[in-house]
């Protein structure tokens, strides 16, 4: 008698493990979709925001619009892009089931990213340049504080920097290795002011002096 309730305990609490151990793979799951359906609504988002910002070209190009409004656009546009990105890079690291998706929404996200920065490089053709573009490009250092002193600038400078990320070692898109073999960079994190490049740390004096010489039209106070 006592052998059987012990039994039944041990496979009571069997199978309470593995309830509870179920439980914990499907909220999971769960969790994982809300996140993948979050991804797919950013890169929609900013997809849409690029479409816009290119109709919008062809609107100075034809004297419709100005320039003026058309360089606000941009620019909060790639401030909006900037904060998504270490959201979704938190969703692809998170990702347990969904790898590969996750993946491919961070490339589309990069490559949503240098459409932008090709796009900013065409307005500066139509229209007065008011802002300095800079390049940043990251590995997995946790010790790196590059992006938190890239991070400052902007806080000074505000929408007359443009700053765009990438990932150095995301190797499933080939225009970043592209970008990288274009400015000869090989060492990490690097920082591209203009055509300035800078391999390895740089330091607030050394990029805030490149941005301030880059920077067109009225210096601004920080300079």
């Amino acid at each position: 008698m006592e052998r059987r309730i012990s039994a039944a305990k041990y496979l009571l609490a069997f199978l309470l493990t593995l309830l509870v151990f179920s439980g914990g793979i499907i909220i999971g799951v769960l969790f994982e979709a809300v996140r993948l359906n979050d991804s797919r609504q950013i890169n929609l988002e900013e997809k849409a925001n690029l479409k816009s910002l290119q109709l919008q070209q062809g609107f100075v190009n034809s004297g419709v619009a100005e320039c003026k409004v058309l360089n606000q656009i941009l620019e909060r546009n790639i401030a909006e892009l900037d904060k998504q990105v270490d959201l979704i890079l938190d969703y692809e690291k998170r990702a347990v089931l969904n790898n590969r998706e996750f993946n491919l929404q961070l490339r589309d996200y990069f490559l949503t990213e240098i459409q932008f920065l090709v796009l900013s490089r065409e307005i500066d053709q139509e229209c007065a340049r008011d802002h300095v573009k800079v390049l940043f490009f990251y590995d997995e250092d946790k010790q790196d504080t590059q992006g938190r002193i890239l991070d400052y600038l902007k806080t000074l400078f505000g929408p007359r920097v443009l700053i765009f990320s990438f990932d150095s070692g995301f190797n499933e898109e080939p225009m970043i290795k592209l970008l990288l073999t274009t400015y000869k960079i090989n060492k990490f994190p690097a920082v591209v002011v203009e055509d300035r490049v800078f391999q390895g740390p740089a330091t607030v004096k050394q990029l805030l002096a490149e941005i301030c010489a880059k920077m067109p039209g009225s210096l601004p106070p920080e300079c």
